[in-house]
C-alpha cells in the first residue's frame, strides 16, 4: 500500500532543490498628496535562494528614484521614491519574477492609514491597481503555495505516511503534525518564539533524513511505535519553518489574527491536497513491488535530504570563516 508514496517521492526528489520558498515583499507607503498626485516610498525585499539573490527589479508607471540598498537577515532590501505627479500609481511590475517559483506580496498604505494587500504571482508578474482585488485572501494563497512548493515539507509529510498503515493512523499522525506546526507558527508570528531561519531549515532537512532511516529499519523503533509523538515533535520544528515565509512579509496591522489564520488554513489546504491525491492514487492502483523497489525511493529521499542538510549547514558555516 505504501509503494505509491515512494513513486511520488522519487519524482519530487529528482526535480527540486528543496530550499524554503519565501515570498518577496513590496511595501509602498504614501508620503504626500497634492492635487490627486502622490509621492510614495517603496521598500522592496527579495529573499535569497541557495545563497543567491533572485535578481528581481521593481517597475511602476511613476518616476522611480533609487534611494538605497542593503542586506538584512539574508534578504536584499531596496528603497525607492515613486513620484506619481504625472499620473496616479496604477501599475506595478516585478521584472524577473517569471524566472522564479515565488510570489510577491504588495502592501500599499495611503495617507489615511488604510492598507490594501495584493499578490503578484510568478505567472503574472504585473499588478493593475485599477482592478478590484481582495485584501486578506492573499495570505491564504501564500500559505497554499508555501506548502506545495516547500518540497522539504512535502517530503516530510509523505515520509510520515510511510510510518503508518491504516486510515485512522493517518488521521492521527497528520492531525498531530498540524496542531504542532500551528502552535509554533503562531508563537513565532507574534514574536513569542524567535529562531534564526538558517539552522531551522538545516534541521528540517535532517528530520527527513531521520525519518528515511527509520523507514528502512527492520526492527520496530520509537518512530514506528509512537508515530503521533514523532509527528508532533517534528511538527513544532516545521512550524518555525513555515513562520520563516511569514516573517518575510509580516502580518497586516489591524488584521493580524485573520491573516495568520488564513496563512495557516492555506498550509492545511495544501497539505490536504497532497494527502488526498496520494490516497486516491493508492485506491486506484494495486501493484505489488519488490523490496528493492519499495526501499529505493526511501534511499533517494534520504540522499536528497542529506544533500539539503549539508548545503544548508555549509551556508551557516561559511560566514563564520569569511
Amino acid at each position: 500500500m505504501r509503494i505509491l508514496f515512494g513513486i511520488l517521492l522519487c519524482c519530487l526528489a529528482a526535480s527540486v532543490a528543496g530550499h524554503e520558498i519565501r515570498p518577496a515583499f513590496l511595501k509602498i507607503t504614501e508620503l504626500t498628496q497634492e492635487g490627486g498626485n502622490s509621492v510614495f516610498e517603496a521598500s522592496f525585499r527579495q529573499p535569497q535562494l541557495n545563497g543567491r539573490f533572485l535578481g528581481l527589479s521593481l517597475a511602476t508607471n511613476c518616476q522611480q528614484t533609487n534611494l538605497s540598498a542593503s542586506i538584512s537577515n539574508g534578504a536584499l532590501i531596496e528603497l525607492f521614491e515613486l513620484d506619481c505627479s504625472a499620473a496616479p500609481l496604477g501599475e506595478i511590475e516585478i521584472d524577473g519574477l517569471d524566472r522564479t517559483l515565488i510570489d510577491t506580496l504588495v502592501s500599499i498604505t495611503g495617507l489615511d492609514g488604510v492598507t490594501s494587500n495584493h499578490l503578484i504571482t510568478a505567472s503574472a508578474g504585473r499588478l493593475d491597481l485599477s482592478a478590484d482585488s481582495p485584501s486578506l485572501p492573499v495570505y491564504l494563497s501564500i500559505g497554499i503555495k508555501h506548502l506545495l512548493l516547500g518540497f522539504d515539507h512535502v517530503l516530510f509529510v509523505l515520509m510520515l505516511l510511510y510510518l503508518v498503515r491504516t486510515p485512522i493512523a493517518i488521521v492521527k499522525v497528520i492531525t498531530s503534525f498540524t496542531v504542532a506546526h500551528s502552535i509554533t507558527l503562531a508563537l513565532s508570528a507574534f514574536d513569542i518564539v524567535s529562531l534564526s531561519p538558517a539552522p531551522v531549515e538545516a534541521v528540517i532537512a535532517g528530520s527527513i533524513v531521520l525519518l528515511a532511516y527509520e523507514n528502512l529499519r527492520t526492527q520496530k523503533s520509537v518512530s514506528h511505535n509512537f508515530p503521533v509523538i514523532i509527528a508532533f515533535s517534528f511538527g513544532l520544528l516545521h512550524g518555525l519553518g513555515f513562520a520563516g515565509a511569514l516573517a518575510e512579509i509580516g502580518l497586516p496591522e489591524g488584521s493580524q489574527i485573520m491573516a495568520l489564520l488564513l496563512f495557516n488554513v492555506g498550509i492545511e489546504l495544501g497539505q490536504l491536497a497532497i494527502i488526498t491525491v496520494v490516497l486516491l492514487l493508492l485506491a486506484a492502483v494495486r501493484i505489488r513491488f519488490s523490496r528493492l523497489a519499495y526501499e529505493a525511493p526511501i534511499y533517494l529521499t534520504g540522499g536528497v535530504a542529506s544533500f539539503w542538510f549539508m548545503q544548508r549547514a555549509w551556508l551557516i558555516l561559511v560566514p563564520a570563516f569569511s
